[in-house]
């Protein structure tokens, strides 16, 4: 049970998550990648490479269990559940794009991102 345990934890903490951005009016589509674990995020648009790094939101839980008998047991565990983030990510020209992110742990999430014109991205996170 411990080693499940385990494993799970260090799945959902290294989760690498693939981005699509959609423009909301004219403009080219923009995809990317966004890792739980390193908290980076990076997004390719228009020939550019975006890079920027956020803090990800953990609640952690802790708790005791008694058993039918006389014996009682002992269990922790690691909730991970969704975040609200904002993230700018750079170019080496210092061109930026700002996120505002909406995470679900390892189930993906959505968001709204800006770029250096002004155009308006609506932002899709699907696990990969």
């Amino acid at each position: 049970m411990r080693i499940s345990l385990y494993l799970m934890v260090l799945f959902i903490a290294g989760c690498a998550q693939t981005l699509t951005l959609f423009p909301r009016g004219d403009g080219e589509q923009a995809t990317g990648t966004l890792n739980d674990g390193s908290r980076n995020m990076t997004i390719q648009l228009k020939g550019e490479t975006y890079t920027g790094s956020f803090t990800p939101g953990q609640t952690f839980g802790f708790g005791i269990a008694q058993t039918s008998g006389a014996t009682s047991a002992f269990g922790s565990a690691m909730m991970v559940g969704s975040s609200n983030q904002s993230v700018a990510l750079l170019t080496s020209g210092k061109n930026v794009i700002r996120c505002e992110l909406r995470i679900v742990a390892a189930l993906g999430g959505s968001g709204v991102c800006v770029d250096k014109d002004n155009v308006t991205y609506d932002l899709l996170i699907k696990p990969k």
